[in-house]
């Protein structure tokens, strides 16, 4: 009973409906076919990411974001718990600083993006270094383009750590589950995020 409870109350308090989502999504379809076309990554993988973050987003990720915000302004990373964090996951893609870290330093060592290209330092990011994580979350926060970016390079980042090849025109429907559940976490058997990632890039892919 708790659990339906839960889930009635967050539904409550989404901040996209899967209308709003769609808009979103349309509203940066150049945007989102650029970096698609950038990365050789069809443009249906990122349109499904983007509308399976979108409609979890809730108020209390706004909450999260604002105390990560309070945070990483006062340099704060003593503690744990909710009002000591500093990294969330934020933006249109729902991406945790770190994790875009990670990401950034894949794409320039597999020489798919520079960090010049990216906005960022010319150098090796630290996922570790507030500095870093105080500069890749804000962008990710306050910039949806820079957002959608490097969840798209996460996506590749996780399709090669899954499959061990980044080769998205050949990717079979296990493969591509396995990737989007590898996006949202890292546990060895594929989620029912993975399951419905997949639905909804062959409902993109459909659209093409």
């Amino acid at each position: 009973m708790k659990s339906i409870v839960e889930k009635a109350v967050r539904n409550m308090l989404k901040l996209y409906s899967p209308k709003s989502a769609e808009r979103f999504i349309s509203g940066y379809g150049s945007q989102i076919a650029e970096i698609a076309e950038r990365y050789a990554l069809p443009g249906s993988f990122i349109r499904a990411l983007l509308y399976t973050e979108l409609i979890r987003i809730d108020l209390l990720d706004l909450f999260a974001d604002l105390v990560v915000r309070l945070n990483l302004l006062r340099g704060t990373s003593a503690g744990s718990g909710l009002l000591h964090k500093r990294d969330s996951s934020t933006g249109p893609g729902q991406i945790f600083a770190h994790v875009a870290i990670n990401a950034a330093n894949f794409a320039a060592e597999r020489r798919l993006a520079s960090y010049a290209s990216l906005g960022l330092p010319e150098r090796r990011l630290d996922p570790d270094d507030l500095q870093d994580l105080r500069l890749v979350w804000t962008r990710l926060n306050r910039d949806p383009v820079f957002n959608i970016e490097l969840s798209a390079l996460n996506l590749i980042s996780a399709a090669d750590e899954v499959t061990g090849r980044i080769g998205f025109a050949d990717y079979s429907p296990e493969e591509i589950r396995r990737i989007y559940t590898r996006y949202n976490g890292t546990v060895p058997h594929i989620t029912p995020y993975g399951e419905e990632a997949y639905r909804h890039y062959l409902r993109y892919a459909e659209t093409v």
